[in-house]
């Protein structure tokens, strides 16, 4: 999954990376892995803290990106992850940040939720951010669809379910 994030980030980062003159051109690599890799990193964390319903009614377009607290989180963390890993001063930071993280998850979401595309599907997505833990559920069926029709349905209730997942 972490290979599609970053070209998902990557086919983004035109105006807010690539052309930005804050970011020296060699740091464009970087910046733009350090962004995957915190947004990455960040749905890790609130799925291990005990966020993973609010990580799949984002990811599965339950909840509008817009204003989303969960999307507020990332964008936070990876205006946190830019200054501190590549120096980028504080205002540029989250200029990049609030303008890239919105509409890379935007993407996301729009890719998870296209029968048509093989990229990105929710099981395979919390398959990731789990380290394998969610693959004996069908979380696609959870949100009404059967994203993985081949997996067999699990009954448990939601907040077992990300219990589970996250180690409680």
């Amino acid at each position: 999954m972490f290979d599609e994030l970053l070209k998902l980030v990557g086919g983004e980062a035109g105006e807010q990376i690539i052309n930005n003159p804050q970011i020296p051109n060699e740091q464009n690599d970087a910046a733009i892995e350090t962004t995957a890799s915190s947004i990455m990193d960040s749905l890790k964390g609130q799925i291990s803290s005990g966020n993973g319903a609010d990580v799949l009614s984002l990811l599965g377009g339950q909840t509008s990106v817009q204003g989303s607290p969960l999307v507020g989180g990332l964008t936070a963390n990876v205006t946190n992850s830019l200054m501190d890993k590549l120096g980028v001063s504080s205002p540029v930071a989250k200029q990049i940040a609030a303008s890239l993280v919105p509409v890379v998850i935007s993407r996301l979401v729009n890719r998870t939720n296209d029968p048509n595309d093989n990229g990105f599907d929710i099981n395979s997505i919390f398959g990731s951010l789990t380290g394998g833990k969610s693959d004996q559920f069908n979380l696609g069926g959870l949100l009404g669809g059967s994203q993985n029709p081949g997996k067999q349905e699990q009954s448990p209730d939601l907040g077992s379910i990300f219990n589970i997942l996250a180690g409680k």
